[in-house]
């Protein structure tokens, strides 16, 4: 027991993992869909009865329009991100159900960054994936229990923030009335799913408003429907610096000071100026000296302060020496040398007589 304490006490530390999973445990399969299981009244048209209105009231779900959907109680893991940083992945379960007797459906679809309302009165989308598809049931096997996987291209998300479903409803007269039966939700005691539905209303900057009300489209509250989609949240260098909470490929930062290869007279006074740009607003201060063949030849060491993001003109005051070098080859390559907080620049600068 003293020697596992012992290596335990010299193993070195690890770090937190930078990347984290949010969302549904996708522990079910998606049983219910978009047009036939959002809580909306739609709409009973009288018709002559046949077997789809036996009773002769045709029921249409709701409006088949563009479809945000979001958990907000999830039986097994929470709904919302857990920190800042980019969903690198999403898992979503489930397929687009196709029509017997009809075209086609519209399986693009879109993941989307939502933040909650205050008071819980809804949500405001920030961020639209790119499109992705999602697989036709039947098709190569697709059904409820398929989980696709997708790369969104940074899809940044805040900490308490929502990934949704996004889609275009698909609408098609007569066949995808309440839009395409998107089968991306189960059926999970205990959890709740928000959906919002409006034409050309789910886009970047939209108020997905709780108070939005109506048989065939807007708010809806979900009970015991789970929307099957779990995110994977990176965070440091697992996410891209684009996000916030992200340091991947992050550019090196640039110098503080930059001083370009020129030719600077010296005048009577033995004073060669040299334009040094300084790249903080809060400005550099440093010291500054030039040497010849390794040899220090400007008197003393400069101290300068100079302002933010600007060029000035630093004063350096040279030797005797080298003024006569300078006279006799008719210019000389120096190098000036700055440091500036901790870190030392260099560059060659060729000094010659006014």
């Amino acid at each position: 027991m003293l020697l596992a304490a012992l290596l335990a006490a010299l193993a070195p530390a690890t770090s937190p993992a930078a990347l984290t999973t949010f969302g549904s445990s996708l522990s079910v399969p998606a049983t219910l869909n978009t047009a036939e299981n959002l809580a909306y009244q739609g709409t009973f048209t009288p018709v002559p009865p046949n077997p789809e209105a036996p009773n002769g009231l045709f029921h249409t779900f709701h409006y088949g329009t563009d479809t945000v959907l979001w958990n907000v109680a999830s039986a097994g893991g929470a709904p919302q991100a857990p920190a800042t940083g980019q969903a690198v992945k999403v898992s979503l379960e489930g397929c687009a159900q196709a029509a017997s007797d009809g075209p086609s459906p519209l399986t693009q679809i879109h993941f989307q960054d939502i933040s909650p309302l205050p008071g819980g009165e809804g949500a405001k989308v920030n961020i639209t994936s790119q499109a992705f598809n999602i697989p036709v049931c039947g098709q190569n096997g697709a059904s409820g229990s398929t989980v696709s996987t997708y790369e969104p291209i940074n899809l940044c998300v805040a900490a308490g923030d929502y990934v949704a479903f996004n889609d275009e409803g698909g609408y098609v007269p007569n066949v995808y009335r309440s839009g395409v039966p998107y089968e991306v939700m189960g059926s999970v005691g205990g959890a709740t799913m928000d959906s919002f539905l409006k034409n050309n209303g789910t886009g970047n900057g939209a108020l997905l408003s709780a108070s939005e009300l109506s048989a065939n489209e807007g708010f809806a509250i979900n009970q015991d429907a789970e929307l099957m989609l779990q995110v994977t949240l990176g965070t440091g260098p697992d996410a891209t610096h684009i996000c916030a909470g992200g340091t991947a490929g992050r550019p090196a930062p640039l110098p503080i000071i930059r001083v370009s290869h020129q030719t600077d007279g010296i005048n009577a006074q033995r004073i060669v100026a040299v334009a040094v740009y300084c790249r903080p607003a809060t400005g550099c201060s440093g010291v500054a000296t030039m040497s010849f063949n390794g040899q220090q030849v400007s008197v003393g060491n400069d101290e300068f302060s100079l302002p933010g993001n600007a060029t000035s003109h630093l004063p350096i005051r040279l030797t005797p020496g080298l003024l006569g070098l300078i006279r006799k080859h008719h210019g000389v390559n120096a190098t000036l040398t700055a440091v500036v907080g901790g870190k030392t620049f260099t560059q060659t600068i060729s000094v010659k007589i006014l």
